[in-house]
């Protein structure tokens, strides 16, 4: 299957949200989820319009700096629009069609944890914004949460997305020790995420019973040997029986705690074998 720009962007979101309503029990429709297409010529333009007319909010984003529009699709939660929601698709690249869908579940994803994450309240504006009485704390929740956002939205993709397979622990290997090797300060976060993604939903550990049998199957792979990263490993797993995507201040701190001590350790490691 090749990948191509003539796609109908409107009936892959409304497919997407069909699947989406069915296996998580949602109820967005194309009535309230407003979806914009950009391209790398005129994105400035296009989200000052997009945001200008239904979230004003996201107009104090860092939007002119370098890097801001490194994605493929962003998610808008909505504030003061009339309860609409809105997904940004850039269109300058070619998709799959498989892969075009799977993006939208990702972002609806987010959508959907935004609203159920914290009894109807976004965690992020609660606790990721002049919350933490320290800049090492606000530091923990932010590093916290950058990496749970993106893993579990990723995590509910993955389970809606009936064309993605669950792929052994083991085939895994490679790419996890690729990611695990490129943790840096940039792109840490979301390094960290993909690697939680790939372990929390490897058939052996999706299937285990409990931490005790998940554990041995990651240690099987002997790659993962540092402290924080087993540690961090079971707080998500626990998490994910436990509450799903229902989250405190404590379990993102927790997780933030964990993340930038894998950092610190990686960087030292990397160092030491350079």
């Amino acid at each position: 299957m090749e990948a191509t720009n003539d796609l109908n962007y409107d009936s892959y979101l409304a497919r997407a949200i069909e699947i989406f309503n069915d296996k998580m029990d949602a109820d967005f429709s194309g009535d309230n989820i407003i979806l914009t297409c950009f391209m790398t010529e005129d994105q400035e333009e296009i989200f000052e319009q997009f945001c200008s007319k239904y979230f004003p909010y996201r107009l104090n984003d860092r939007y002119q700096e370098e890097g801001y529009f490194d994605f493929r699709a962003s998610s808008f939660i909505g504030m003061d629009n009339g309860g609409k929601d809105g997904i940004l698709l850039r269109t300058d690249i070619p998709y799959h069609p498989v892969e075009l869908l799977h993006i939208f579940l990702h972002e609806l994803a987010h959508i959907y944890c935004v609203h159920h994450e914290l009894d109807g309240k976004s965690f992020y504006d609660e606790y990721c914004e002049n919350y933490a009485k320290t800049n090492e704390e606000d530091g923990m929740i932010n590093a916290g949460y950058a990496v749970w956002r993106e893993m579990i939205a990723e995590i509910i993709a993955l389970e809606c997305d009936d064309n993605c397979d669950i792929i052994p622990l083991e085939d895994k290997k490679e790419s996890l020790a690729q990611f695990r090797d490129e943790i840096d300060q940039r792109d840490g976060k979301l390094l960290v995420s993909e690697i939680l993604t790939a372990v929390m939903t490897s058939a052996k550990v999706e299937t285990a019973e409990t931490w005790a049998d998940a554990e041995k199957a990651i240690r099987e792979l002997d790659l993962f040997d540092m402290p924080p990263e087993l540690d961090l490993m079971r707080l998500v797993y626990n998490q994910l029986r436990e509450r799903f995507i229902e989250i405190d201040v404590d379990f993102i701190s927790e997780m933030g705690f964990l993340y930038l001590n894998i950092l610190s350790l990686n960087l030292l490691r990397n160092f030491q074998l350079s």
